[in-house]
């Protein structure tokens, strides 16, 4: 099925590119994207503090068959800047079109939710914007959807250990080793959260004098601890979800 993106806003229908320049794989589709009554723009400025809930996402028309919604932070700091990472911030597969529209966004055109109604377990669990006080200050938090109804038992496999490390997470890569080509991402979107600084320390890259940030951690050293992420995924409450945000705020 081909899908016709209409945007929510009038704003969002006039873009011709939904995904940031050079990102791939591309869409020039519209995934909605909804943090309370807020309706994301393509490109558009967010404040950190209106992100930090995972958002409703859903399609002006309906879609049959699974999906999965993948959010990429594309500015992540190094230490060798202007060079940057990339950070998975969410990965949830299993998502279905509701059956009928509701009501979204200030002009109430009717949505589509994409709808976990299996309960599934994120793969990666969704983590709220926070750059920080680092080159770049500004960072783009960008959305694929993915249509995953034929994927393989092996596809799946590799999709999920992909998950397991979170930096330097490259979409087009792992959709590819996933079975997942260009052909199943069928909309997008993002936004853009900034630091209003200013920059952190006297080093270089907004690092201080010893090479780390203001919390201690090191520039694209720091890493995401496997066992976090997966159990996260299962929900091992507000104790894990402590610990994985202080081990991500020096990158996000």
């Amino acid at each position: 099925m081909r899908f016709q993106a209409v945007s929510v806003v009038a704003a969002a229908s006039l873009a011709s590119a939904i995904t940031p320049a050079g990102f791939q794989p591309a869409s020039q589709n519209t995934l909605v994207v909804q943090y309370g009554n807020q309706v994301v723009t393509s490109g558009q400025v967010l404040a950190r503090n209106a992100t930090q809930v995972q958002p409703t996402i859903g399609t002006t028309q309906r879609l049959p068959g699974t999906y999965a919604v993948v959010m990429v932070d594309l500015d992540i700091p190094t230490d060798a800047p202007p060079r940057t990472n990339t950070l998975l911030h969410w990965l949830q597969t299993g998502l279905t079109s509701s059956q009928q529209p509701t009501r979204s966004g200030t002009n109430g055109t009717g949505l589509f939710l994409l709808q976990n109604t299996q309960q599934a377990a994120p793969l990666s669990e969704y983590i709220g914007p926070n750059p920080p006080a680092r080159a770049p200050l500004s960072h783009r938090y960008t959305f694929i959807l993915v249509d995953h109804s034929n994927i393989t038992a092996q596809g799946l496999q590799a999709l999920t250990a992909a998950t397991q490390e979170r930096i330097g997470f490259n979409a087009q890569s792992v959709l590819s080793a996933a079975g997942l080509g260009p052909q199943t991402v069928l909309a997008g979107n993002f936004f853009n959260v900034t630091n209003p600084g200013p920059l952190a320390g006297t080093g270089p890259n907004g690092t201080l004098p010893n090479g780390t940030t203001p919390n201690g951690s090191s520039g694209s050293g720091t890493s995401v601890p496997a066992g976090a992420v997966a159990g996260a995924g299962v929900g091992l409450g507000a104790v894990l979800a402590a610990v994985l945000a202080s081990v991500l705020a020096g990158v996000l």
